[in-house]
């Protein structure tokens, strides 16, 4: 008996090791992503804290050099923190294009998936009608025999 091949199945098992590898891609770049929420998270609230605590120090009372010293730390952490969101940005954009990458290798994979299917069915079907034929034929050969033997 005859067993079905599809012709493109190492083209689809390639399709499919390099879905699998987007897969993987985007797995690391979401952990990025997640990192790097830590780090903003961390920074805006590393300067929250600073000016928290230049209120209390300026209620307290401080020189002129001194608030000088902490308005530049305060511009100092505040741009990390928007370097943070630029980085952040950055990342989810990353993100976005490995999802449409992964959108198109699904469609593909999913096309040549439906294609061998569609393939199966048909090699299904023409067994099935070979094998009604093969049986058609025994009949018919056994009912001719037995048709000899009786006459």
């Amino acid at each position: 008996m005859k067993r079905f091949q599809f012709q493109l199945e190492p083209v689809l098992n390639f399709k499919q090791q390099g879905l699998d590898a987007l897969m993987v891609e985007l797995s690391a770049i979401q952990a990025s992503v997640a990192a790097q929420e830590n780090k903003r998270s961390a920074a805006y609230q590393t300067l929250a804290d600073y000016d928290a605590e230049s209120v209390r120090k300026k209620a307290e009372g401080m020189s002129v050099l001194e608030a000088l010293e902490r308005q530049s730390c305060q511009q100092v952490l505040a741009r990390r923190a928007r370097n943070e969101d630029d980085e952040l940005a950055r990342l989810r954009g990353e993100a976005e294009k490995k999802r449409a990458e992964i959108v198109e290798a699904r469609k593909e994979t999913h096309s040549l998936e439906r294609l061998r299917e569609v393939r199966q069915t048909e090699f299904n079907a023409a067994l099935a009608k070979a094998e009604e034929k093969e049986l058609d034929d025994l009949t018919a050969a056994r009912r001719s025999a037995a048709a000899t033997a009786a006459g």
